[in-house]
């Protein structure tokens, strides 16, 4: 990527239109595919186990804990806790709430033809 920097203006108008297009895929039931195509491998492992830690460190798990279960370092879990001490109250809220029950999933319906390469089927069964 580019390495100018957007100006705030730019941010807020690029931001809304990510928005948008995470909307358009969460109700044309293609989120799954919008991101595992628009993120690398990498990025993809690496914010499904962000999501975890903030949901360990929100319902009190210790740093040692976290590096036992989920391999996370000292540091990483830090700021993890610290960005976590600087989120909204909505966040705290949606984290609680996910680390409560387990959320319904869309199931594949049978007659979708298959079209899962190795990345989809690493995070989709």
């Amino acid at each position: 990527m580019s390495r100018v920097v957007l100006t705030d203006q730019e941010k807020k108008e690029y931001f809304k239109k990510f928005l948008e297009a995470i909307e358009h895929a969460y109700k044309t039931n293609r989120l799954a595919d919008f991101i595992l195509d628009f993120y690398s491998d990498a990025e993809v492992a690496s914010a499904i186990k962000r999501l975890e830690v903030f949901k360990r460190l929100n319902s009190g798990h210790s740093y040692a804990r976290l590096n036992k279960e989920l391999s996370v370092s000292p540091i990483t879990a830090s700021k993890v806790s610290a960005a976590l001490k600087n989120s909204s109250e909505k966040f705290r809220m949606l984290l609680e709430e996910l680390s409560q029950e387990e959320l319904p999933v869309k199931q594949k319906k049978e007659s979708e033809p298959s079209t899962i390469n190795d990345k989809r089927s690493t995070y989709l069964g």
